[in-house]
């Protein structure tokens, strides 16, 4: 299991058709609220065990109560819907919301913050005492300015949320948790946590036209390294317009890729991790600062120095605004998430999807969670914790049962993924 920090989330990468699933502590070993849990990793030929949604749910009632969530500005779709759809997620979060209102004879709010990154809007209300939300949906960084804070309640005091339970992140759990104190939460509570996960795309065309085999092999062989998907890289580029100058508006890319997706994803790729713990859990430090860090960035750089590379920052002269460089069928290997997968369904070249290389044979494949994805706070003003606690469980566990699915198999692999290896 790779390290996560407050920016960035990393799962391990694992050749399976189902998405893996904790096995809960067993009962004479941890509390009802223990964070201790073991990995179920089912083989390719095995189902998964068995998940009880529901059973240990709050049975109360919380008749007529406004159930009030803040998230980002824009994210409102993530979370609710006031009608039924034809989209198969928005369908699900729509069913997900009725249920958990009927159950507990409650309605759920919804409210956006001012700002897609330091979206703290409720930071100051909570500090005087104000009761305004529930839940709060923060860009990452930003919940943690609501835990330092002080703003945020410690998620291991309250009864009714189950950390063993396989819709709540163990990366988080573990990883998060200092003191004996957990002040942010992820889960399946939100499909942010698999549509931003880290993936590479590629372009199955321009691999034909250069007479290269397609990636997949290699990545169940484990020898999809950095050193061959750089040679992939170097491969891909063209000068299509034969003015001998690369540009991203006019020329085809052997890779392409933002300024925080591709370094990330290969700094955790390499076994690298930006923070742990000390040995007793109650300090962070930072681990960033080493040999193989180095390494790692010295070799990812001097790739994109390549003219076959596009490196596209967020300011300065290589802001690129143009078309998508992908979409357009002008990049072999893209560096993404598996929501923007989705985006490319009416794109004409058929496209593969394939996990972040390895940066050694001896490293393992891993997945960045994008740090754009939200974490969850609960404020401290909120009146009745166990309340909150319960209702929060329900939309988790609502969400894993019904949400995750419908965005991976009837999304994902149904409708988007161009071929069996993706799916």
């Amino acid at each position: 299991m790779q390290q996560l920090s407050p920016y960035w989330r990393s799962q391990p990468f694992r050749h399976a058709t189902t998405r893996q699933e904790a096995k809960p502590t067993p009962a004479d070993t941890a509390t009802p609220n223990s964070s201790q849990t073991e990995e179920n990793v089912a083989s390719d030929n095995e189902e998964p065990a068995e998940i009880d949604y529901f059973g240990d749910l709050s049975t109360d009632r919380y008749d007529g109560y406004n159930f009030r969530i803040l998230v980002r500005n824009g994210k409102t779709r993530t979370q609710y819907f006031e009608e039924d759809s034809d989209d198969n997620i928005e369908s699900a979060i729509y069913r997900r919301n009725k249920e958990v209102e009927d159950k507990y004879g409650i309605t759920i709010s919804i409210s956006e913050s001012s700002s897609n990154n330091s979206d703290t809007d409720a930071l100051n209300s909570i500090l005087a005492g104000d009761d305004a939300y529930d839940m709060i949906f923060a860009h990452s960084r930003a919940a943690f300015i609501y835990a330092v804070n002080g703003a945020g309640y410690n998620v291991l005091d309250i009864p009714t949320i189950h950390l063993d339970k396989p819709w709540w992140s163990r990366d988080i759990v573990e990883n998060c948790m200092i003191n004996d104190r957990l002040y942010v939460l992820d889960g399946d509570i939100s499909i942010d946590g698999l549509s931003l996960a880290m993936c590479m795309l590629f372009n199955k065309r321009i691999f034909d036209e250069n007479g290269l085999d397609y990636p997949y092999q290699m990545v169940r062989d484990g020898d999809w390294t950095f050193d061959e998907f750089a040679y992939l890289a170097k491969k891909g580029g063209a000068d299509l317009n034969g003015d001998g100058v690369m540009k991203p508006e006019d020329d085809q890319f052997g890779f392409i890729t933002g300024v925080w997706d591709a370094p990330i994803g290969i700094l955790y790729t390499g076994g690298q991790r930006i923070y742990q713990k000390n040995d007793d859990g109650t300090a962070f430090e930072l681990t960033l600062y080493s040999n193989k860090t180095v390494s790692i960035f010295d070799e990812f750089f001097s790739l994109m120095n390549n003219e076959a590379c596009f490196l596209h920052m967020t300011e300065g002269d290589i802001n690129y605004t143009g078309e998508d460089i992908f979409a357009a069928g002008r990049a072999m290997i893209k560096a993404t998430t598996l929501g923007v997968a989705r985006s490319y369904r009416n794109m004409d070249d058929d496209f593969g999807v394939l996990p972040f290389p390895k940066f050694d044979e001896d490293d393992e494949y891993a997945t960045v969670i994008n740090g754009y994805a939200p974490l969850i706070i609960i404020p401290i003003t909120v009146p009745d914790v166990e309340r909150t606690g319960a209702i929060i469980e329900a939309l988790a566990a609502h969400g894993s049962k019904y949400v995750l699915p419908a965005f991976y198999d009837v999304s994902l692999k149904g409708k988007h993924a161009r071929d069996d290896e993706s799916k």
